[in-house]
Order: structure tokens, then sequence, then C-alpha cells
């Protein structure tokens, strides 16, 4: 016969759950709240700094497996040393993410991270997709797809405000129309220069980052709805000091939240810690975005 549980072990078990759940149910919510809070936010800059240190939300879109983990990064963009996200701002919302993506994570805004966690560096700023894949100096110089026009970072083209960005870009030769780009997304780049947004002294990373947001909000036909963000990498090794701030869904692409809730287990697996599951409501043309927690979402809470 299996002896009798202890009575103060039930109680202690019988207190510490719901503790659990209340726990994690208010850092759910509080995370939806601040991501929210800092979609609404508009601010020009942080202080003199760029303003996705304090506004906005910082997101990497990602397809979740079992042989590697959601937040450690490509190969080829280690190797290249930039990693890709988007930012989504109330004054520059973005509609669709790349590749139709329905999950991911989000980092805190760099100078509102928790702390303990690492500082991350935001290298370039491309108002739309900035084809990066193929670009010399992280992702924000030359393409190589493109041999005949010549890129780099816009202040080494005299590109500085949001109207010269634009009209650089219409007036420069274009490899493909739009419509090749729906049949073979080999071919999507196209001609642009990256806003420098690196947050250091006596650099204008914070006007030049202020100036992609611009160019989001004056220039409604850009080819895609997203734009792309290129953040240095980092040493994969510390990734337990990552300052992640959630794991998002897209509310009705299907299997987001499970994706969400795969990734959710898999980080409490490595790290012992819970980060919320939350889900993103895409503005359209006449919305903002919404930052919404549901316990039900969450795979932790929801298997003890």
């Amino acid at each position: 016969m299996k002896p009798e549980p202890a009575k103060h072990s039930l109680l202690a078990c019988a207190l510490t759950l719901p503790l659990a759940f209340a726990a994690h149910a208010d850092l759910g919510s509080d995370t939806a709240k601040a991501m929210q809070a800092s979609y609404d936010a508009t601010p020009q800059n942080c202080d003199g700094r760029p303003a996705y240190g304090c506004s906005g939300t910082l997101l990497r879109v990602t397809k979740p497996s079992d042989k590697y983990f959601t937040w450690n990064n490509n190969p080829k963009a280690v190797e290249k040393g930039g990693i890709s996200f988007s930012y989504m701002r109330a004054d520059a919302p973005i509609t669709a993410l790349a590749e139709s993506a329905r999950s991911g994570y989000t980092l805190a805004p760099v100078l509102q991270r928790p702390a303990g966690t690492m500082k991350y560096r935001p290298l370039c700023a491309y108002p739309t997709d900035g084809d990066t894949w193929t670009r010399d100096k992280a992702g924000c110089g030359d393409n190589s797809l493109t041999p005949a026009i010549k890129e780099n970072r816009c202040d080494k083209l005299g590109i500085h405000t949001a109207e010269q960005w634009i009209s650089h870009y219409r007036n420069s030769p274009q490899p493909f129309a739009p419509d090749a780009w729906q049949g073979n997304k080999d071919q999507r780049f196209i001609a642009q220069c990256g806003f420098d947004v690196r947050d250091k002294v006596e650099m204008p990373g914070a006007e030049n980052f202020y100036q992609a947001l611009r160019v989001m909000q004056l220039m409604n036909d850009r080819p895609f709805a997203w734009n792309e963000i290129i953040v240095a990498a980092w040493d994969e090794s510390r990734f337990k000091e990552l300052p992640i701030q959630s794991f998002f869904y897209i509310k009705g692409n299907a299997g987001g939240r499970e994706d969400a809730q795969h990734v959710q287990r898999q980080w409490h697996q490595q790290t012992g810690k819970f980060i919320p599951v939350i889900q993103i409501q895409l503005p359209d043309a006449g919305s903002k975005a919404r930052f919404d927690y549901h316990r039900d979402d969450q795979a932790i809470i929801a298997n003890g």
C-alpha cells in the first residue's frame, strides 16, 4: 500500500497551484497591456535615442521545430551578422508579416528590457521588405542580386529624409515589376537603401529611424505590407539572457496558437521560466493592432 501523502504537502500543493496560475495570469495580462501601450506610443525619439528603445513592438516571425529552438537564429543569418525583425507601431502600422507568418516572438523595447537581460543592437531599417539575405554589411548594404544598382546605407547615398527615400525608390530602376513577385518569391527584391539606426553617440540613429517611420506613413503603395529591421546577431549561448517579451500568434491564422504554445513549452523546459503567449490582431486600414492575453492560450498553465 502506498503511504498517504502528508496533509501539509497536499495543502502546499493546493495553495501553490492557484498562486502559480495567478502569477502567470498577472504576468500575461501585464505583458499584453505593456505591448499595447508601447504600440500606441508614438514619440519621435526616446530622449534623443531611437524610438524603438521605448515604443513600438519589435517582432521576429519564426517556424517552430523540434530540430532547433525558435530563439536561435538561422546559420546564414548568424554568418551574415544580422537577424531580420519587423516593427509595429500605431503611426506606422503593418497589415501583414513576411511569408504570411502566423507566429514568432517579440523583444521588449531595448531601453525597457528587464534587468539582467542582454542589450540587443538594431543596425538598419527598411520601410518595406529589404531582401536582406543577399546584402552585405550584415544585411544593411549592397544587394548582390542588383549588380547594376549600387546600394548602401541611406546616408552614404545622401538620403536623409523620408521624402528623399521615396524619390530615390521611385526613380531607381526596379529589377522586376510587382506582378513578377507573385510568381517567384526569389525575385521579390527591390532597389532601396536602409536607414542606419545604430544607437551610438554622435550618430543620427534616432532621426534616421524617425525618417524610416515617416516613409511608412507617407508611402501607401509600398510593395510589401511589412518592414524589416536588422538586429545584430547575438551570442546564442546566452539565450537565457534574451529579453523575450512574448511568444505571439496572429489572430485568425490557423496553427499559429499551437506554434506559440510549442515554443512556450520549449522555453520553459530549457529555462524553467514562463513567457506568455500573446494573441496579436494585425491592423487593417481602419483599426489599430490589438494585443491580448488569454489563459486558455497558455500551454504551461493548461498542462500544470
